[in-house]
């Protein structure tokens, strides 16, 4: 087996996931698998994605990793930890099928079942198409390279590289080496990695909730909506929001004087980071918040040398993190993929409704194309 503890995810999927398990107990989720690429996969490749995903009904959280969870991470509940003790991937909730080299993958059942499936899939995904080919022979040097040059550089910076990785081992190593960089390495997104090598599980939420509560609220008001449920939950704890659901400008024309004071603050997942960063620091602004009290998190197609030049943009006006992906755990000598698992529908009683995301680089809208029509108008006249 590739993926071998429910914690080898992403640990936005569990913190979303009590959100959900607590507030949405009924609602139902569609995903499917977006092939950015356009990269072709080997005949065969679906067959053999498939056993590895029914492989994962017998996967089951261990004791030590509750109990981790538990002593660690300490806002999630008890009702929450009893439940996801139990919890079970059902491989019948996911489909493949493979033509001509097209892969597509489609997810459906409750969206607090559902919520787990992206981040274990699209790593499966990810190690299945690299299945015998070796990385380059200084993919490690390289590693310890970026992070003294991050870390000379005054950078901090989390390993936001589950989804896309090379290989588990490839990431395992990763932070196994970055660890070394602590306090500039602040931790990793990946809870088993966090567990495994005594680092921070750090992580925000996804673009999934706000997209999800458009079918209940619509595109106006669904990032008000989530982020109303996040603060129930959390009650201050976990404060970074997510900019880019449907295009930073809207997010900051509706993130209040209340939001903005009470979240630590803010990532950039798209679009053109110094105008994002920029707009940002003048919301702050605006609302007579010191942006110096507040973090930016860049998360956007980062390498070593593009988080530096930010940090040294705009360090000394907001604090900056880096949430580096792919140029970590898939910098390797090979091609990643680009890819990524959107949610595409959700049913909150009367039926699907189809949601779109309209992040800050229309190359990476979501949706079918007369859905971000109407969503984009809506923006427009509101």
């Amino acid at each position: 087996m590739i993926i071998t503890s429910l914690l080898d995810t992403d640990h936005y999927k569990i913190t979303m996931g009590q959100v959900i398990f607590h507030q949405f107990p009924r609602v139902h989720a569609r995903y499917s698998f977006f092939n950015r690429g356009a990269s072709l996969f080997p005949e065969g490749f679906s067959d053999l994605l498939r056993r590895h995903i029914d492989q994962l009904a017998d996967l089951q959280a261990t004791p030590e990793e509750i109990a981790w969870l538990r002593k660690t991470v300490r806002y999630l509940k008890p009702t929450y930890l009893e439940w996801l003790a139990g919890y079970r991937f059902h491989p019948d909730e996911v489909s493949v099928r493979h033509h001509a080299g097209r892969l597509d993958i489609d997810i459906a059942g409750p969206w607090y079942r559902t919520v787990f499936w992206e981040v274990p899939l699209l790593a499966l995904v990810s190690e299945l198409f690299f299945a015998g080919r070796r990385p380059a022979a200084d993919w490690e040097e390289r590693i310890k390279i970026k992070s003294a040059k991050m870390a000379a550089a005054g950078v901090h910076w989390v390993d936001f590289g589950t989804r896309r990785r090379f290989a588990f081992a490839v990431q395992d190593r990763v932070n196994e080496i970055m660890r070394r960089f602590r306090p500039a390495f602040l931790g990793t997104s990946n809870p088993y990695f966090a567990m495994k090598y005594d680092l921070s599980p750090m992580g925000t939420y996804a673009h999934e909730g706000p997209m999800a509560l458009q079918s209940q609220v619509g595109v106006r008001h669904c990032n008000a909506a989530w982020i109303d449920a996040w603060v129930r939950e959390y009650d201050g704890d976990l404060g970074i929001a997510l900019t880019d659901t449907v295009t930073t400008p809207h997010f900051l024309s509706t993130f209040g004087l209340k939001e903005t004071k009470l979240f630590d603050g803010l990532r950039q997942d798209s679009g053109d980071p110094a105008a994002i960063a920029g707009m940002i620091i003048r919301h702050y602004q605006t609302c007579n918040v010191d942006p110096r009290t507040k973090r930016i998190i860049f998360s956007d197609n980062l390498t070593d040398d593009r988080i530096i030049a930010l940090h040294r943009q705009f360090s000394d006006r907001i604090m900056v993190t880096g949430g580096i992906g792919t140029f970590l755990t898939n910098d390797v000598g090979q091609q990643p993929l680009n890819m990524v698992i959107k949610l595409t529908a959700a049913d909150f009683g009367l039926g699907f409704v189809p949601v779109v995301k309209l992040s800050d680089e229309p190359g990476k809208y979501t949706g079918a194309t007369e859905h971000i029509a109407w969503a984009l108008q809506e923006l427009r006249s509101s």
